[in-house]
C-alpha cells in the first residue's frame, strides 16, 4: 500500500477563486504535517508561498481550462518548502463557483521537463504578446509540397487548411478583430485572401525558400479596408514540405500612399521640365552633367543614356571658367535678373551661339548648377561673341 507521508504521493487540492481552500486530500495534509481536514476553508497562504499564489491565480485568466503544468512551492507546518510539478485545470463548481483542480507530484523527472517547457513556452508567448510589432505564425493541416510545380506550391499554400498558430495582441489590432473575436481562431483566408497580389507574395517566398524581409503584401482588414503590408517571414521546411512559417507584419499604406503622391508629383515636375522651351541643364562642381531636359538633348543632339561619360565642357565652349560662374551665381541677390554669359555650343556639324543663365541649387547636399540654355541667330563671328564676355568676370553682372 502507498505510504501517504511519502513525498512520491499523488497531492490533490480544490482553490476557490475568492482565495480560499475548498478541500485537500489526506496524502496532501499529511507531507505538509496537517491534521486531517486543517486545510479545508483556510487561505491558500496557509499552503502556497506568494510566488506559487500568483502563479495560481494566472490559470484563472487563461485563455483555456486547461490543464496547465506549473512548477509550484508548498508550504509545510513546520516552514519547509516542498517544490512540486502541478496539473492545473480551471472549473465551475456548483457551490464553489470558479475553482482550480491543482494534482501534484515533487518536482523532478519527466514531468518537471515538461513544466519547464511549459513556461517556457508562457514566457515567449508574454514577449511576443507584449511586442508593439505584429507577430504571427500560419501552420496548414497538411504540410506544402514544395516539390511541386510553383503553381501548384501556390494553391497549396491558400488551400491546405492554413490556420493561425499564434498570433499576439498587435496582429489583432493591425486588423480590426471584431470586438470579442479571438484573432486565433479566425481563418486566414479573412485577412490573407487569395488574390493577384497575395499569390505573387507567397511566390517571391517561394523563390527565396520562404526566408525574406520587407516583402509586400496586401491584406484585408476586418473593416473591409485594404492595406498594404510589409512581412519579414520565415518557414519550417522539414524534407521537402513547408510545415508553418512565422514572421511579423507591418502597416506600410500610409507610406505606400505617400510614395504614390510623390510620384504623381514627379512626374508632374518631370513633364513641365521636359515641356520647357529652353534647355536646361544640371552639372556639379567637377562639371559633370547630371541630369538634362528634353530640349537639351534636342538643341545639343546628346543621348541621355551617355550623360555619365559627358562633361559639360565636352558640349559647351565657356567664355570663364565654371568655377567663376558658380562664385557668381553663388552672390546671386534674390528678385535680381541673373547675369547672361554668351557660349559656344560644340556641335560637331555646326557651332551654335546661345546664351546661358546659371543659378546654383543643392542637391542630396552637393551644390550644383542650374544652366539655362536659349539659342541666338545668326552667325557665329569669329571669336567676337566670346571676347565680348569680358565685361562680365566683374561679379554681379
Amino acid at each position: 500500500m502507498t505510504d501517504p507521508t511519502r513525498p512520491e504521493t499523488e497531492m490533490i487540492d480544490i482553490l476557490s477563486r475568492d482565495g480560499r481552500i475548498v478541500s485537500a486530500c489526506a496524502a496532501q495534509e499529511a507531507v505538509l504535517g496537517l491534521v486531517p481536514g486543517a486545510a479545508a476553508g483556510e487561505a491558500w497562504s496557509a499552503i502556497y508561498p506568494l510566488a506559487s499564489r500568483k502563479r495560481l491565480e494566472g490559470v484563472f485568466t487563461e485563455t483555456t481550462v486547461g490543464p496547465h503544468v506549473v512548477t509550484l512551492e508548498m508550504r509545510a507546518s513546520d516552514g519547509a518548502r516542498i517544490g512540486v510539478t502541478a496539473i492545473v485545470t480551471r472549473f465551475t463548481d456548483p457551490e464553489q463557483g470558479l475553482c482550480l483542480r491543482t494534482v501534484k507530484w515533487p518536482a523532478g523527472g519527466a514531468l518537471r521537463e515538461v513544466a519547464t517547457l511549459a513556461e517556457e513556452k508562457e514566457i515567449l508567448e508574454s514577449i511576443l504578446a507584449a511586442s508593439d510589432d505584429a507577430g504571427w505564425c500560419m501552420e496548414w493541416d497538411e504540410p506544402v509540397d514544395l516539390s511541386a510545380p510553383e503553381q501548384e506550391i501556390i494553391r497549396q499554400v491558400f488551400e491546405n487548411g492554413p490556420h493561425w498558430r499564434f498570433c499576439n495582441d498587435a496582429m489583432a489590432r493591425l486588423y480590426r478583430t471584431p470586438e470579442g473575436k479571438n484573432f486565433n481562431a479566425l481563418p486566414v483566408h479573412e485577412t490573407f485572401p487569395r488574390s493577384p497580389e497575395n499569390e505573387d507574395f507567397v511566390r517571391r517566398l517561394i523563390r527565396a525558400s520562404f526566408d525574406v524581409n520587407a516583402s509586400p503584401s496586401r491584406d484585408l482588414r476586418y473593416d473591409g479596408v485594404f492595406i498594404e503590408v510589409e512581412n519579414d517571414v520565415r518557414g519550417h521546411i522539414r524534407g521537402n514540405f513547408l510545415y508553418r512559417m512565422w514572421g511579423t507584419v507591418r502597416d506600410v499604406s500610409k507610406h505606400a500612399r505617400r510614395a504614390a503622391v510623390l510620384r504623381e508629383e514627379i512626374d508632374t515636375l518631370e513633364a513641365i521640365l521636359d515641356a520647357l522651351p529652353d534647355s536646361v541643364l544640371v552639372v556639379d562642381r567637377d562639371a559633370r552633367i547630371l541630369r538634362i531636359n528634353t530640349s537639351a538633348e534636342e538643341l545639343l543632339d546628346l543621348n541621355p543614356d551617355l550623360l555619365p561619360a559627358r562633361s559639360i565642357d565636352d558640349l559647351i565652349e565657356l567664355p570663364v571658367p565654371l568655377t567663376e560662374i558658380f562664385a557668381v551665381a553663388g552672390d546671386h541677390l534674390p528678385g535680381h535678373p541673373s547675369g547672361l554669359y554668351p557660349v559656344l555650343l560644340r556641335n560637331p556639324d555646326r557651332p551654335i551661339r546661345a546664351e546661358l543663365a546659371a543659378r546654383c541649387v543643392a542637391l542630396r547636399e552637393t551644390e550644383c548648377l542650374v544652366l539655362s540654355l536659349r539659342a541666338r541667330l545668326g552667325p557665329v563671328s569669329q571669336g567676337g561673341d566670346l571676347a565680348s564676355v569680358t565685361s562680365l568676370r566683374a561679379r554681379g553682372q
